[in-house]
């Protein structure tokens, strides 16, 4: 059985100029000690199904239809009550700007050990003591002076680190990172990138791994899930995503990356915009800034499945699309695959 398991999930923004599906119908499972790696551009709905996966959605936000297991039990039956010990001691969540995140007012060691009094019951001696291990444990020099520190006393890298340490301290059984290197210089982000791994070791935690950074995700993560407009477009290993990528986005994002191997050489940017949500157009999203479109993109897409848990949204792969292509010839040759009826919509 998967630790985590999100099953057809729709969630919703109701705004002044109407509904916004910001994730819609999305599907996948992590397993323990397993690092899951969710990449796509800004607004292709990774942040908000991590929030919906925590259900601490704006209060115009919403989840119309699916999943959320944990365990094997539907995080969406439960109560605000029951979230509330569920959220922290057994799936954490570190927050893409730390100084937002961190209460300003609050000692960084009050705020460590306000997660361990509140989950683990310890008293405020203990919660404390775990403070300042928490503190050693993410390489915090001097952690018992620096337990007293305010937030703002912190650099970035620093702060980073505290929000590590604060979902860490109760051993979660999922930890969600969402972008945790954003705006962190490289080597910032290759130390907390180390510190997470040598955290999931000593841990064993499955993490869901948020971010646009391909490369981070290359060296981080087992099992790879693209998303665009709200939407997983391609799902697979990392090798299957890095090495034999199906989906014309997956291509984009991978060719729109410099490399030391082709030095000199010009990166090849994805034309166009991102989709307007309120707006979508009527087949694959991907369609008008697509490379390969044919007239057949007009039509809703399924899932084919490649083998070996490799799936990819695209009518690249069908056989009414013989005769469209639009690629060059050489990559004209169709692989066979088999559509994947999306799952039926569940209510809450």
């Amino acid at each position: 059985m998967a630790l985590l398991e999100v099953r057809n999930l729709k969630t919703t923004f109701k705004t002044e100029d109407g509904i916004v599906a910001a994730v819609n119908g999305l599907s996948f499972a992590v397993e323990p000690g397993s690092t899951l790696g969710i990449v796509g551009e800004s607004g292709s709905g990774k942040s908000v199904t991590s929030l919906s996966i925590m259900r601490l959605l704006a209060s115009n936000g919403r989840i119309e239809s699916g999943e959320i297991l944990f365990k094997g039990e539907n995080l969406l039956l439960k109560s605000e009550a029951e979230m509330r010990k569920i959220r922290g001691r057994d799936i954490a969540m570190i927050f893409q700007d730390p100084m937002t995140s961190l209460n300003p007012v609050l000692t960084v060691g009050e705020q460590i050990a306000e997660a361990t009094r509140l989950h683990l019951g310890l008293s405020n001696r203990d919660a404390t003591a775990k403070a300042v291990d928490m503190l050693r444990l993410v390489k915090i020099p001097a952690a018992e002076k620096r337990l007293k520190d305010y937030p703002h006393q912190f650099s970035g890298g620093m702060r980073q680190r505290v929000m590590i340490a604060m979902a860490l301290s109760c051993d979660p059984a999922v930890l969600i990172a969402d972008e945790p290197t954003t705006a962190l210089d490289v080597t910032i982000q290759a130390q907390i990138i180390e510190l997470m791994n040598e955290m999931q070791a000593r841990l064993g935690s499955a993490i869901v791994l948020i971010t646009h950074d391909l490369g981070v995700v290359a060296e981080t993560c087992e099992n790879v899930l693209v998303m665009y407009g709200g939407n997983m477009v391609e799902f697979g290993t990392a090798r299957q995503i890095f090495d034999a990528p199906k989906m014309p986005y997956t291509m984009g994002l991978l060719e729109s990356l410099p490399r030391l191997d082709q030095a000199g050489s010009r990166l090849v940017p994805i034309e166009g915009q991102p989709p307007n949500l309120l707006r979508m157009p009527p087949g694959c999203a991907f369609e008008p800034r697509c490379r390969y479109r044919m007239p057949i993109c007009k039509e809703p897409v399924a899932l084919y499945d490649f083998g070996a848990g490799h799936l990819a949204r695209c009518f690249l792969y069908d056989q009414r699309a013989e005769g469209q292509k639009t690629i060059p010839a050489e990559n004209a040759t169709l692989i066979p695959g088999t559509a994947v009826a999306p799952p039926q919509e569940t209510r809450r």
